[in-house]
Formats: structure tokens, sequence, C-alpha cells
């Protein structure tokens, strides 16, 4: 009989532990009723310091999410900026190209001007031309004895130092400068400046 008492006890123990929901489920309304709390996880359970953790990463999403924003206002800023800068830097080389290329035809202007000049004097009497290269500027002058032949140059500084002492003088210093003149590369009409 004991046997028999044991296997039943058991057999109860064993269907007891492999269903405990059924077990729990009838003790829950009867601890609910008694202000006991109830077993296992519970949805509507509150714990301040969650509720606390939870504001606060709200919060710190809310101003991550308007530093997004601001950093995108500032990249589309910038953006425009860079749009801005792009089109003032063609804008700038498209002027120095217009530049450089004035440059140029002033220059070869100059040079055929110059020329015309050098060959003008060339066929004057060289006191006349001495004297008219007398008024110039010793800049022009030199430009214009450095577009001369040697010998119509020579000639010209030669009626300088006949002119009197001033002009002698006057016309060393323009020797000088004719020294220094660079004569120009082969392609390029226009002379260097003395």
């Amino acid at each position: 009989m004991v046997s028999l008492i044991g296997c039943l006890a058991y057999l109860a123990t064993t269907v007891a532990l492999l269903q405990p929901g059924k077990l729990q489920g009838a003790r829950r309304p009867a601890e609910q009723a008694n202000g006991a709390p109830a077993l296992g996880p519970s949805w509507n359970y509150r714990n301040p310091e969650i509720d606390q953790m939870v504001a606060e990463l709200k919060t710190q999403k809310d101003e991550l999410d308007q530093r997004a924003q601001r950093l995108k206002e500032l990249e589309v800023r910038l953006q425009a900026e860079h749009q801005e800068i792009l089109s003032v830097t063609q804008t700038v080389s498209r002027l120095q190209q217009e530049f450089d290329a004035n440059v140029i035809r002033l220059q070869d202007a100059e040079t055929a001007n110059l020329k015309k000049l050098a060959k003008l004097h060339a066929d004057m009497a060289p006191e006349a031309s001495a004297r008219i290269l007398k008024e110039l500027s010793d800049d022009d002058a030199a430009k214009i004895l450095a577009y001369m032949k040697v010998d119509e140059a020579s000639a010209v500084l030669e009626a300088f130092t006949k002119l009197g002492k001033d002009d002698a003088k006057r016309a060393a210093l323009l020797s000088e400068r004719l020294r220094r003149v660079v004569p120009p590369a082969p392609g390029n009409t226009a002379a260097a400046t003395p």
C-alpha cells in the first residue's frame, strides 16, 4: 500500500512540474485579490529610474536630431559657398586670360609703333633725331634706339654728344640702358624693356 501511495505521489508531482502554468494560473487570481504581487514578468510594471533613463535618452535623441539638422544646413551652405567660389575662380581665370591677351596685343602694338618710330628716326638727320630724343624720357629714347640699326643708333648718340655736356651724359646713360636691353626671343616680336 505504501508503494501504491508513493507511485501516486510521484505521478502527481511529475504532472504538476510538467504543467506549472495551470497551478500558477489557479494561484494568481487569489494572490491578486489579496493584493500580493503576481509571479512572473508583468508588462505593466513601472520603475522610476527606467522612466528617467528613457526620458534622458529621448532628450539626447532630440538633441542629436537637432544637431544633425544643423549639420545638414551647414553642409548645404558650404556647398553653396563652394559653388560660389568655383564661379568666382572661373571668372577670375577668364579675366586673367583676357588681360593676358590684351597685354600681348598691347606689347605687339607697342613693338610695331617702336619699329615705326625707329625707322622714322633712322631716316632723319642724326642731329634732328637727337634733339627729339632729348625731349623724351630715358626709357622711351632707349626703346627707340634699341630698334634702330647699330650704325644709325651710334650716329644719333654721337649727335647727342655734340649738343652739350649734359647731353653727352645723357648719351652715356642711354648707352648703358641699351647695354641692358635683351633682344627679343625668336618668334617673339616684343623686345625687352631697357
